[in-house]
């Protein structure tokens, strides 16, 4: 097991080809004071080494790419960086490959520093997320009939997981909005910056849709993130 000692600071790190990594930067508190490198969702490039069975990869030669400090001191996106940091950490297994998450974070980083909505911003996120962890697969049409359901009659089943029409739903299955399922695929077919210029999303969908994520999260994780309650005000509409 690797030891830390007081000056060293313990790195989370998304890479686009080996995924999570979690690193040790040795001296990293005496360094670093002013903490412009280790900034929450900062984009770095790193040097990593990691021996075989070791907890903690090494990480070394750090510097910043493109720092996220304008949005950590915007108070409506403020919020939103540390769940997007924990959704990361709980959903991508450590040390896989995924180049699309890694798409995705830049992607959504890169929409809110140009002005997208951050209530908006979350929901698409957590939309693709959910979908590259295997929890909200496939369209807006039935996983067992293949109906469309764009009209109506959706059910959330966490079994498949999968949305069903109400007559292939099995007892349990969570009643989904047509406001939700409308939204969600909007999000499937555009980019977020391009859902932005266009005012996608109104308060009650965000809402809508908010709901349904929150229970895909909650049926797999039997729990809801930390980091949720702080996002409280960026599905409150008017």
């Amino acid at each position: 097991m690797d030891v830390l000692s007081e000056k060293d600071v313990a790195l989370t790190l998304l890479t686009h080809d080996a995924g999570v990594v979690r690193a040790a930067l040795r001296g990293g508190r005496k360094r670093f004071r002013r903490g412009a490198l280790i900034e929450i969702l900062t984009e770095v490039s790193v040097t990593l080494f990691q021996k075989e069975g070791a907890d903690l990869a090494r990480a070394d030669g750090l510097e910043l790419e493109r720092s996220a400090f304008g949005l950590a001191s915007r108070a409506e996106t403020a919020m939103l960086l540390p769940y997007v940091a924990e959704s990361l950490a709980t959903f991508l297994p450590e040390a896989e490959a995924a180049p699309e998450t890694y798409r995705l974070t830049r992607h959504v980083l890169d929409a809110l520093e140009a002005g997208a909505p951050a209530d908006l911003s979350a929901r698409y996120f957590e939309a693709w997320l959910l979908r590259f962890a295997g929890l909200l697969p496939g369209g807006t049409e039935c996983a067992s009939c293949g109906r469309d359901l764009s009209t109506g009659g959706a059910r959330f089943d966490a079994e498949l997981p999968g949305l069903v029409g109400n007559e292939c739903a099995p007892p349990g299955a969570v009643p989904v909005a047509g406001a939700a399922l409308r939204l969600l695929s909007e999000i499937r077919r555009s980019p977020l910056d391009e859902l932005a210029r266009r005012g996608a999303g109104d308060a009650a969908s965000l809402r809508a849709l908010d709901g349904l994520l929150r229970e895909v999260r909650r049926r797999f994780l039997g729990h809801e993130l930390k980091s949720h309650r702080f996002l409280g005000s960026l599905s409150d509409g008017p």
